[in-house]
């Protein structure tokens, strides 16, 4: 199918690059644009829902029946009609761009919007940011598809989409740039700088326009009022690493536990998150939705400090609820909410000790600035992001070091105990797989796509096959293991040599579920070649499964002997060639 890019711009090929290059640029404001539009009207919309959903002084019974109602309804909306609008957004991007050439359901960006509205508008305690990310990339994608873009194209514009909303939903152009580049991309040396650069000015431009040139925080002057107090910022670095890593575990333990609830329960969770909810507002009403207000409180010492304290707690369980629930909303907004009241209280606590050792200290207000960046680097893994986006509300040097500091220590801490970013385990919980930043920078080369045979319904039985069938159908087949379970769900290996081991016992008519390998290996088509046969001598038999990144238990192929032999035994076989992704 000839291209509307390529076939309304029919030039001679070196204008052609040229003219390419100016339409793509052309496109990326315009998608700065759309999506610093989509960011502002999905924050007044989450303004607007929140004021209708609970008044002015709404009663104790309108406080909890409004977030159980709600989710109600959100919970019919997330599960018929927005699968991929549940939680943050951000690793449903992340997984769009790296493994779907940037193709977003042009409906995603709809749910995404107002299931979001709904959620966080009827009180759950979670952010508008990530949602805006996926919303700014799903339209973005949209219109790549709409004007059916080369795929490469496409994929390009789901980081500069998700930079340009970021931007316009936090007001920090730098710092959304380089969330693009450090989080969804995971390439801080990615040849799209320069798109998601315009993108995210041309959407900052549109925010401010709209909304005026008002800072999301109010933050005062503060600076390091003596060395010595960088030993504060260390003990600080500690504490938010320790939170960090207590918030991620304690969410992936959550979100764990109900996803392992019956699949019939999947449209009354977000409700059974509403109702606890409600019940925690009467209480502490501080934590509903983003929280930036009581954010700036704490910038400003409008806070207390066993007030921080108990809002941290309750805050981060908030949280926890909402976000493992199946909620839409994100984890950016709570991470700096969390880290200004682990900040705000370390300052508070420097403060007290200050006069033992005669030491001038800043402000619990300068702690709490760096608590947000804090939290922010142990729990989303995003350093570089972290410390620029301080500097953009701040526009001040004299942060830098303490932040760095602090940032440093924490990010160490949090990898330490929870290796697994945040985002990248959420979506391990969804079955997909992201490459490694080793698969994505290798280029060229056999892969396991390359050498992996299709032909491999034969090679499948079920897991209740008796022994003796299995063992018939890997002697008909001439093949030495066998995949237990079917195409879209394996289940795992089963060697010929175990299936005649088990009928030599009298086991015959025991299920071949019941002999299969328990540990054993497969790789994703990406993988290079030396994973592949790293790999190939683990599983029994010589058979290595090539699961899809997709869905981890979905096979694409097999990798046997035979295919190795054919491949790299014949003298006619060539390297294939591959170039690098990346427009703009």
């Amino acid at each position: 199918m000839t291209s509307r890019w390529t076939g309304r711009w029919p030039f001679r090929s070196g204008e052609w690059r040229i003219r390419d290059s100016q339409l793509f640029l052309a496109l990326t404001i315009v998608i700065g644009v759309l999506a610093g539009l989509s960011a502002v009207l999905f924050a007044l919309s989450i303004d607007a829902a929140g004021h209708f959903f609970f008044g002015m002084a709404p009663s104790t019974a309108r406080v909890i029946l409004v977030p159980t109602l709600v989710s109600l309804l959100t919970g019919v909306l997330l599960s018929k009609y927005f699968r991929d609008a549940r939680g943050s957004g951000v690793p449903q991007t992340k997984a769009a761009y790296h493994l779907r050439q940037g193709v977003i359901h042009p409906r995603v960006p709809i749910g995404k919007f107002v299931t979001g509205v709904l959620c966080i508008g009827s009180g759950h305690s979670m952010g508008r940011e990530g949602p805006s990310v996926q919303i700014g990339a799903g339209l973005a994608s949209a219109l790549g598809q709409w004007l059916r873009l080369p795929p490469e194209r496409v994929k390009a514009l789901v980081p500069v989409g998700a930079s340009a909303a970021l931007a316009a939903a936090f007001n920090t152009p730098v710092a959304a740039v380089l969330f693009a580049l450090e989080e969804i991309i995971a390439d801080l040396n990615a040849p799209l700088l320069g798109s998601t650069v315009v993108a995210s000015v041309a959407a900052v431009i549109v925010e401010r326009t709209l909304l005026g040139n008002e800072p999301l925080f109010h933050v005062p002057e503060y600076q390091l009022q003596h060395p010595i107090e960088l030993v504060a910022y260390v003990a600080l670095g500690i504490a938010g690493g320790l939170a960090s890593v207590a918030f991620g575990k304690g969410l992936l333990g959550a979100r764990r536990f109900f996803l392992g609830l019956p699949a019939s329960t999947r449209m009354w969770q977000p409700a059974m998150g509403g109702l606890a909810i409600g019940l925690v507002l009467v209480m502490f009403p501080q934590v509903a939705g983003v929280g930036y207000e009581h954010i700036d409180q704490a910038l400003n010492g409008g806070l207390l400090l066993w007030g921080m304290v108990a809002l941290c707690v309750v805050k981060g369980l908030a949280t926890i609820v909402s976000y493992s629930t199946g909620n839409a909303g994100g984890i950016f907004a709570p991470s700096l909410f969390l880290g200004a009241m682990v900040g705000g209280a370390m300052g508070f606590v420097v403060q007290w000790l200050a006069p033992m050792v005669n030491v001038p200290v800043g402000e619990p207000g300068a702690y709490a600035l760096v608590g947000m960046g804090t939290l922010f680097a142990g729990i989303i893994r995003a350093p570089m992001t972290s410390v620029f986006m301080i500097f953009e509300i701040t526009q001040d040097y004299q942060i830098f070091v303490p932040l760095m500091v602090a940032n440093l220590i924490s990010l160490f801490i949090s990898r330490r105990y929870q290796p697994e970013a945040i985002y990248e385990a959420l979506l391990k919980q969804d079955r997909v797989h992201l490459p490694s930043a080793l698969t994505r920078q290798s280029v060229g080369g056999w892969r396991a796509g390359d050498v992996m045979r299709t032909d491999i319904a034969a090679l499948f039985v079920d897991a209740a096959t008796p022994v003796s069938r299995a063992l018939e159908r890997a002697t008909t087949e001439a093949a030495s293991s066998l995949i237990v379970g079917r195409p879209e769900a394996i289940a795992g290996i089963v060697a010929r040599e175990a299936l005649e081991r088990a009928v030599a016992d009298g086991r015959s008519t025991s299920p071949a579920s019941t002999v299969m390998s328990v540990d054993w290996a497969h790789v994703h088509p990406d993988h290079g070649i030396d994973v592949v046969l790293d790999r190939f001598n683990r599983n029994p038999g010589g058979l290595l499964p090539v699961l899809s990144r997709a869905n981890v238990q979905a096979v694409e192929g097999a990798i046997t002997r035979e295919t190795l032999m054919q491949v790299f035994g014949s003298q006619s076989a060539r390297r294939p060639e591959r170039e690098t992704t990346g427009a703009g």
